[in-house]
């Protein structure tokens, strides 16, 4: 199949790789120095729990050149991605696919489908894919060939459409997994993730160096958020994730994750890397979650509140990082 891919950083190169060992035509649109990269040198990835190194040699374009893709998937940063929704709302495709944290899937959903030249459906996903991009090369972390979490706005994909995506990967170790609310998806995620962010930029981006109770006060601030969006009305996605912030088995597991993430190097290249390199899309994170707070703003968030408090501020961050 014809597929279109906007961007190739870690996990959209490691899209991309699972897209062309599939036997798929596809075609990434990449711009400046990277572009160049990847026209003359391919698609060079590091697979790190693998120990083993791939080049795959993609069409590269800068903008779309006009044809009918059978599916595009756009992997952005949460701001880069609204700078392209009118450029995938004219893409020729009956398919398109929002790839990455995303706090607004139903304004960009909307945007596209009010934009659109011709008839189309928008997806969502999450690449659970991590890793860096350094010297024209990517390093990615990942089991098998890489899993996608995707699904429509509020209700289920087709039958057509998950037939499509299980086609796209078949001759590959790619797992596809589907949810009947990316929107709650994604917003749960972030209820997450944001507390492990501020706790990266509290360490410096080094969570070896922080505690047992930096780590426990972690898990409590990412309660304080779910009960948030529990209490907005957003069902839990996955079903019963909430579960593991709760005493029992499943919370000790998330315990021992955390732990993980804050002592070996596959947890750095799953966290405080990305932080690392991305504080503009962190912050934009934590901004539009505050735009969800600002619609229940008698909800309490003590530890929430208590771990945001000990990062630096936005601007300090961003000029520490450089970004």
């Amino acid at each position: 199949m014809k597929v279109l891919v906007y961007g190739a950083g870690v996990i959209g190169g490691q899209l991309v790789h699972a897209l062309l060992k599939s036997g798929n035509d596809v075609t990434v649109i990449a711009r400046g120095a990277w572009k160049e990269t990847l026209e003359k040198d391919g698609l060079r990835i590091r697979h790190y729990l693998q120990k083993k190194d791939t080049v795959d040699h993609p069409h590269v374009l800068e903008k779309p050149d006009g044809q009918r893709y059978d599916i595009v998937f756009a992997v952005t940063q949460y701001r880069q991605m609204e700078k392209i929704l009118d450029d995938l709302a004219a893409v020729d495709s009956p398919i398109v696919v929002l790839v990455g944290n995303n706090l607004s899937v139903p304004e960009m959903e909307n945007h596209i489908l009010q934009t659109t030249t011709s008839p189309k459906e928008v997806l969502f996903g999450f690449g659970s894919t991590a890793g860096t991009r350094e010297n024209g090369k990517l390093t990615t972390v990942h089991a098998g060939d890489g899993k996608l979490t995707v699904g429509k706005a509020h209700k289920e994909a087709t039958a057509e459409e998950k037939a499509l995506l299980k086609q796209l990967f078949a001759g590959s170790r790619m797992s596809v997994s589907w949810c009947d609310n990316m929107d709650a998806w994604l917003k749960y995620h972030a209820a997450f993730v944001l507390p492990v962010v501020y706790l990266c930029y509290k360490t410096g981006c080094d969570l070896k160096r922080s505690t047992k109770e930096e780590r426990k006060l972690l898990l409590n601030a990412a309660g304080d958020a779910y009960h948030l969006l529990m209490g907005l009305g957003y069902p839990v996605r996955p079903a019963g994730d909430e579960k593991s912030l709760e005493p029992g088995i499943s919370n000790q597991l998330v315990k021992l994750v955390i732990y993980w993430m804050s002592r070996t190097k596959i947890g750095a290249l799953c966290t405080t890397e990305h932080c690392r390199h991305a504080p503009r899309e962190m912050e934009d994170l934590d901004r539009a979650f505050q735009k969800l707070r600002a619609e229940k703003q008698d909800f309490r968030m003590p530890h929430f509140d208590r771990l945001y408090s000990k990062m630096p501020s936005w601007d300090k961050t961003r000029l520490t990082y450089g970004r």
